[in-house]
């Protein structure tokens, strides 16, 4: 932005009659077919991000956390494996009870019949739920970037096509001058400034072509699509504001939407759920087995079954539970001064954007209404030449006015439109 400022700032300096010499030193024109714009009309910010979801590389990543937690579910509701022991018991001092060689086979499966199969899946079903809220609000983040980005982009556009206007107006006005001065009516100075000027202008085009083209490159690969090679997105595609005009409305809309405060929330019940299955896995836990003991006798087969069971007598897992339970109390309060920040984000971002619109709607109303009668009459006096005084330092300041017009009326509007971008996002009406 910084060099397309100072690039207009020659052209100004070139019209108030800075010397010739070194403005045309530093800003050389650039070839006519460099600066063409080819821009596919219709592609609005939806179909973008559209095509961001569906096709982005990255997102699909990113939804693949949630198939991992699925998987998590699966494996809570699984009994644990049971194990097979076999043994081999043999005498080789003195005389065995039955035998001298003995063969055991043993099976022991673990029971956790005491609630701690449902308190793991209901811990897993948080964690799954924590998971989708989590990718949902990186997913916000993202398509909130990417909607800056297309803002950018799009304004960008329009600044080439508000430069490419200039020059045209300018080229005209070289005409002019070249006629008169053919004609005696001008000096061949004046011929030097408008050329100097066009010049100036040209590359100014050139610069904000160059920053459209790198704006555009970071939307595309923001989209991180290996099909998609540009994103020619204008203001014409750029969406309205998509919610209500009523701020106790987005407030509350904020509040019910936000993936970020909903994050929070399920952080708090997946704790919970996490503080219940550690209480239940400190309950008794059974094992039974069974099992056969063989000896080389005839008679020496018998069967042996038991249940055993840890004892909580040490860990009694004090410290996932305190954890857990500290962690939620976390998550609670976050989620407080999450909602409070929202509030003050829509609250700010609602009050700038009004404070937009009125500056914009203002500017159109005193400013921009008399530019081209302004310019219209600037030429038919210069062309006329009947009024005294009336030179081309002054037809250049009527260019110029309309010029700085142009420009703020176009940062009046980015700056509302980058507004509506603020609110939205802060508002989270862009949510995948």
């Amino acid at each position: 932005m910084k060099r397309m400022e100072r690039a207009f700032l020659g052209v100004v300096l070139a019209l108030c009659g800075a010397p010739s010499s070194a403005i045309a030193q530093t800003a050389p024109a650039a070839p006519a077919a460099q600066t063409e714009s080819h821009v596919a009309p219709g592609l609005m910010a939806e179909d973008v991000l559209q095509r961001w979801i569906t096709r982005s590389t990255e997102v699909a990543s990113l939804r693949s956390q949630v198939r991992s937690a699925r998987f998590d579910v699966v494996t809570a509701t699984i009994f644990p494996n049971p194990s097979l022991q076999v043994s081999f018991m043999g005498t080789p001092l003195g005389a065995p009870p039955d035998s001298y060689t003995n063969y055991g086979v043993q099976w022991t499966q673990p029971l956790p019949v005491f609630g701690q199969i449902s308190g793991r899946r209901v811990a897993a079903v948080a964690a799954l739920s924590l998971a989708e809220v989590n990718v949902a609000n990186t997913l916000w983040g993202m398509a909130a970037d990417l909607t800056d980005l297309m803002v950018d982009r799009a304004f960008k556009q329009a600044m080439v096509e508000m430069n490419q206007h200039n020059l045209d107006e300018l080229t005209h006005l070289e005409d002019i001058i070249t006629r008169r001065v053919s004609a005696g009516a001008n000096s061949q100075y004046d011929a030097l400034r408008v050329q100097v000027a066009e010049s100036t202008m040209r590359a100014a085009l050139q610069d904000s072509v160059i920053e459209r083209d790198r704006a555009d490159a970071r939307l595309v690969a923001q989209i991180a699509d290996v099909t998609v090679t540009e994103l020619p997105i204008t203001r014409d595609g750029l969406e309205g504001f998509r919610g209500p005009e009523s701020l106790p409305e987005l407030l509350d809309l904020a509040v019910r939407r936000r993936p970020d405060l909903e994050l929070a929330h399920r952080g708090v019940l997946a704790n919970e759920a996490s503080e219940v299955r550690w209480r239940r896995e400190n309950r008794f836990n059974p094992s039974v087995s069974l099992g056969l003991y063989a000896g080389a006798n005839p008679d020496g087969l018998s069967v042996q079954a038991g249940v055993s069971m840890p004892l909580p007598a040490f860990d009694r897992n004090q410290g996932n539970i305190g954890r857990a339970h500290n962690d939620a109390e976390g998550q609670r309060l976050l989620a407080q001064a999450i909602e409070v920040r929202i509030r003050r984000q829509v609250v700010g971002a609602w009050n700038a954007r009004v404070s937009a619109r009125i500056a914009l709607a203002a500017f159109r109303q005193r400013g921009m209404a008399a530019t081209d009668e302004l310019l219209r009459r600037a030429l038919v006096t210069f062309q006329a030449g009947s009024t005294a005084g009336f030179n081309i330092q002054d037809l250049f300041d009527a260019y110029r006015t309309m010029w700085d017009a142009r420009s703020q009326e176009l940062e009046l509007q980015r700056t509302f439109a980058e507004s509506e971008a603020d609110l939205e996002r802060a508002v989270a009406l862009v949510v995948p």
